[in-house]
């Protein structure tokens, strides 16, 4: 099973493929917080939610030849809307909203079809609504 990023919506033009994100991925929904103030001092706080809008944190770990291509995608379409099909099988619209992205190199890595590589983690933060 992986997770695919395909971009921009809702002309297809590239897609990604990653695999399974590491666990402790969030999801939570988006608000807004606003404080006002009132003429005698009171403080009043405001919470706006935004209609079912909600904002995932995924962390990956990927060798660094699909953390490559993975960066080129990203080059190509943030800022663009795209569709994510996450790894329980459900299609978000929406946007990466990470700036900056940052990519790390975290360790070497070796098995008999990469002998000698490295493992890249990055952290996509996603926001959208679930189609």
């Amino acid at each position: 099973m992986s997770v695919t990023f395909a971009a921009p919506y809702p002309a297809i033009q590239t897609t990604s493929l990653l695999p399974n994100p590491v666990l402790g991925d969030s999801e939570q929904p988006t608000v807004e917080v606003q404080t006002r103030r009132a003429l005698d001092g009171t403080l009043y706080t405001y919470t706006k939610t935004k209609l079912g809008r909600r904002k995932l944190v995924i962390n990956f770990r990927v060798t660094r030849m699909k953390g490559l291509e993975f960066y080129e995608f990203i080059r190509s379409y943030h800022g663009y809307k795209m569709k994510y099909l996450d790894h329980l099988d459900r299609t978000w619209i929406g946007y990466i909203v990470n700036n900056p992205f940052e990519f790390t190199t975290s360790e070497r890595w070796r098995s008999k079809r990469y002998p000698y590589g490295e493992m890249m983690e990055f952290t996509v933060e996603f926001e959208g609504m679930l189609q």
